[in-house]
Protein backbone atom coordinates (compact mmCIF):
# COMPACT_ATOMS: atom_id res chain seq x y z
CA UNK A 1 0.00 0.00 0.00
CA UNK A 2 2.10 2.52 0.89
CA UNK A 3 4.30 1.41 -2.18
CA UNK A 4 1.20 2.42 -4.60
CA UNK A 5 1.03 5.62 -2.12
CA UNK A 6 4.56 6.71 -3.40
CA UNK A 7 3.80 6.23 -6.47
CA UNK A 8 0.32 7.85 -7.08
CA UNK A 9 2.18 10.74 -4.94
CA UNK A 10 5.00 10.75 -7.93
CA UNK A 11 2.45 10.72 -10.55
CA UNK A 12 1.12 13.64 -9.15
CA UNK A 13 4.18 15.63 -8.47
CA UNK A 14 5.46 14.92 -12.05
CA UNK A 15 1.71 16.01 -13.72
CA UNK A 16 1.82 19.38 -11.75
CA UNK A 17 5.31 19.88 -13.03
CA UNK A 18 4.05 19.18 -16.81
CA UNK A 19 0.59 21.62 -15.88
CA UNK A 20 3.03 24.10 -14.44
CA UNK A 21 5.74 24.05 -17.52
CA UNK A 22 2.46 24.61 -20.03
CA UNK A 23 3.31 20.83 -21.63
CA UNK A 24 -0.84 20.36 -21.70
CA UNK A 25 -1.37 23.48 -23.74
CA UNK A 26 -4.71 22.79 -25.77
CA UNK A 27 -4.40 21.93 -29.57
CA UNK A 28 -4.55 24.88 -32.07
CA UNK A 29 -6.68 24.96 -34.46
CA UNK A 30 -4.72 26.29 -37.89
CA UNK A 31 -6.52 29.08 -39.11
CA UNK A 32 -3.93 28.92 -42.66
CA UNK A 33 -3.49 27.34 -45.55
CA UNK A 34 -1.29 24.03 -46.14
CA UNK A 35 0.83 22.18 -43.94
CA UNK A 36 1.70 23.07 -40.19
CA UNK A 37 4.04 25.48 -39.22
CA UNK A 38 6.40 25.69 -36.21
CA UNK A 39 5.48 27.69 -33.61
CA UNK A 40 8.31 29.99 -34.33
CA UNK A 41 6.27 30.72 -37.65
CA UNK A 42 2.81 31.67 -36.43
CA UNK A 43 1.01 33.83 -33.43
CA UNK A 44 -1.14 31.79 -31.17
CA UNK A 45 -5.19 33.13 -30.08
CA UNK A 46 -6.78 32.17 -27.02
CA UNK A 47 -10.07 33.10 -25.59
CA UNK A 48 -14.21 33.00 -26.45
CA UNK A 49 -13.68 33.38 -30.28
CA UNK A 50 -16.54 34.08 -32.46
CA UNK A 51 -15.04 35.34 -35.74
CA UNK A 52 -11.25 35.66 -37.35
CA UNK A 53 -11.07 38.29 -39.79
CA UNK A 54 -15.10 37.49 -40.82
CA UNK A 55 -14.92 33.56 -40.55
CA UNK A 56 -16.86 32.04 -37.89
CA UNK A 57 -14.89 29.47 -35.97
CA UNK A 58 -16.83 28.90 -32.95
CA UNK A 59 -17.11 25.69 -33.31
CA UNK A 60 -13.34 24.93 -33.30
CA UNK A 61 -12.43 25.10 -29.61
CA UNK A 62 -10.65 28.57 -28.34
CA UNK A 63 -7.21 28.24 -28.96
CA UNK A 64 -5.81 28.93 -32.89
CA UNK A 65 -2.48 29.54 -34.50
CA UNK A 66 -2.37 31.95 -37.38
CA UNK A 67 0.45 33.52 -40.17
CA UNK A 68 1.40 36.64 -38.99
CA UNK A 69 -0.35 40.03 -39.73
CA UNK A 70 -3.44 41.53 -38.97
CA UNK A 71 -6.14 39.76 -37.48
CA UNK A 72 -9.50 41.22 -36.54
CA UNK A 73 -11.31 39.06 -33.95
CA UNK A 74 -15.05 39.28 -32.75
CA UNK A 75 -15.31 37.28 -29.30
CA UNK A 76 -18.38 35.04 -28.28
CA UNK A 77 -21.63 37.30 -26.97
CA UNK A 78 -22.50 34.40 -24.57
CA UNK A 79 -19.82 33.03 -22.53
CA UNK A 80 -19.50 31.26 -18.81
CA UNK A 81 -17.90 28.31 -16.91
CA UNK A 82 -19.14 26.10 -14.61
CA UNK A 83 -18.16 23.29 -12.22
CA UNK A 84 -18.88 21.60 -9.22
CA UNK A 85 -18.44 24.39 -6.84
CA UNK A 86 -20.59 26.77 -9.03
CA UNK A 87 -21.27 28.60 -12.72
CA UNK A 88 -21.75 31.55 -14.03
CA UNK A 89 -22.51 32.97 -17.57
CA UNK A 90 -23.11 36.74 -18.88
CA UNK A 91 -23.51 38.31 -22.30
CA UNK A 92 -21.01 40.53 -23.57
CA UNK A 93 -21.06 43.81 -25.76
CA UNK A 94 -19.87 43.05 -29.28
CA UNK A 95 -16.35 43.28 -28.58
CA UNK A 96 -13.63 43.55 -31.69
CA UNK A 97 -10.00 43.21 -31.55
CA UNK A 98 -7.65 44.58 -34.12
CA UNK A 99 -4.34 42.43 -33.35
CA UNK A 100 -1.12 43.32 -34.89
CA UNK A 101 0.19 39.58 -34.35
CA UNK A 102 3.85 38.91 -34.47
CA UNK A 103 5.41 35.25 -35.05
CA UNK A 104 6.20 33.33 -32.00
CA UNK A 105 4.09 35.70 -29.93
CA UNK A 106 0.48 34.30 -27.92
CA UNK A 107 -2.72 36.88 -28.12
CA UNK A 108 -4.79 35.80 -25.17
CA UNK A 109 -8.53 36.79 -24.77
CA UNK A 110 -8.32 36.59 -20.34
CA UNK A 111 -12.02 36.21 -18.76
CA UNK A 112 -12.04 37.12 -14.96
CA UNK A 113 -14.92 37.18 -12.26
CA UNK A 114 -14.24 40.28 -10.34
CA UNK A 115 -15.51 39.61 -6.48
CA UNK A 116 -19.04 41.51 -5.85
CA UNK A 117 -20.30 43.81 -3.00
CA UNK A 118 -22.38 42.49 -0.21
CA UNK A 119 -25.71 41.77 -1.80
CA UNK A 120 -26.73 38.77 -3.67
CA UNK A 121 -29.41 36.97 -5.82
CA UNK A 122 -29.89 33.69 -4.08
CA UNK A 123 -26.83 32.43 -2.47
CA UNK A 124 -24.10 34.05 -5.19
CA UNK A 125 -22.54 36.80 -5.20
CA UNK A 126 -22.96 39.33 -7.74
CA UNK A 127 -19.77 40.86 -9.49
CA UNK A 128 -18.59 41.55 -12.60
CA UNK A 129 -16.72 39.75 -15.80
CA UNK A 130 -13.62 42.05 -16.53
CA UNK A 131 -12.39 41.33 -20.50
CA UNK A 132 -8.78 41.75 -21.15
CA UNK A 133 -6.56 41.22 -24.25
CA UNK A 134 -3.12 40.53 -23.72
CA UNK A 135 0.21 40.22 -26.35
CA UNK A 136 3.02 37.60 -24.69
CA UNK A 137 6.38 37.18 -26.17
CA UNK A 138 8.08 33.72 -27.00
CA UNK A 139 8.83 33.40 -23.20
CA UNK A 140 5.52 34.07 -22.27
CA UNK A 141 6.04 38.05 -20.48
CA UNK A 142 2.96 40.23 -21.23
CA UNK A 143 4.33 42.99 -23.90
CA UNK A 144 0.76 44.73 -24.84
CA UNK A 145 -2.62 44.88 -23.17
CA UNK A 146 -4.98 44.97 -26.33
CA UNK A 147 -7.83 47.70 -26.41
CA UNK A 148 -11.03 46.91 -28.12
CA UNK A 149 -11.59 48.69 -31.38
CA UNK A 150 -13.76 51.82 -31.11
CA UNK A 151 -14.02 53.23 -34.58
CA UNK A 152 -13.49 51.48 -38.37
CA UNK A 153 -9.91 53.65 -37.73
CA UNK A 154 -8.31 51.21 -35.55
CA UNK A 155 -8.73 48.20 -38.26
CA UNK A 156 -7.52 50.79 -40.42
CA UNK A 157 -4.36 51.49 -38.73
CA UNK A 158 -4.18 47.36 -38.10
CA UNK A 159 -4.19 46.87 -41.75
CA UNK A 160 -1.55 50.34 -42.69
CA UNK A 161 0.45 47.99 -40.32
CA UNK A 162 0.31 45.03 -42.16
CA UNK A 163 1.40 46.74 -45.43
CA UNK A 164 4.28 48.75 -43.75
CA UNK A 165 6.05 45.10 -41.90
CA UNK A 166 5.54 43.04 -45.01
CA UNK A 167 8.63 42.29 -46.49
CA UNK A 168 9.12 44.49 -50.34
CA UNK A 169 8.69 42.37 -52.56
CA UNK A 170 11.44 41.25 -55.16
CA UNK A 171 10.99 42.64 -58.66
CA UNK A 172 9.84 40.05 -61.25
CA UNK A 173 11.50 39.49 -64.17
CA UNK A 174 9.91 38.38 -67.61
CA UNK A 175 11.17 35.00 -68.64
CA UNK A 176 13.92 35.16 -71.23
CA UNK A 177 14.57 38.72 -70.04
CA UNK A 178 17.12 39.07 -67.12
CA UNK A 179 16.95 43.22 -67.38
CA UNK A 180 12.78 43.33 -67.76
CA UNK A 181 12.98 44.06 -63.57
CA UNK A 182 15.64 46.43 -64.16
CA UNK A 183 14.03 47.92 -67.00
CA UNK A 184 10.84 48.92 -65.02
CA UNK A 185 12.64 51.18 -62.52
CA UNK A 186 13.95 53.40 -64.79
CA UNK A 187 12.28 56.19 -66.41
Amino acid sequence: MRRFLAYLLTFFALAAVAVACGHFQPAAHPLYPGSARSAAEVARLSGPIATVDGADVSSLGGTFTLLPGCHVVELQKKIGEGSVSGAWSTELRRRTYAFRMKAGSSYEIDIRLESGSNESVGNATVGQVRVEAVERDVNGKTVANILPVRKSADVEACRRWEEESAPAEPAVRAPGNPDAGAAAGRG
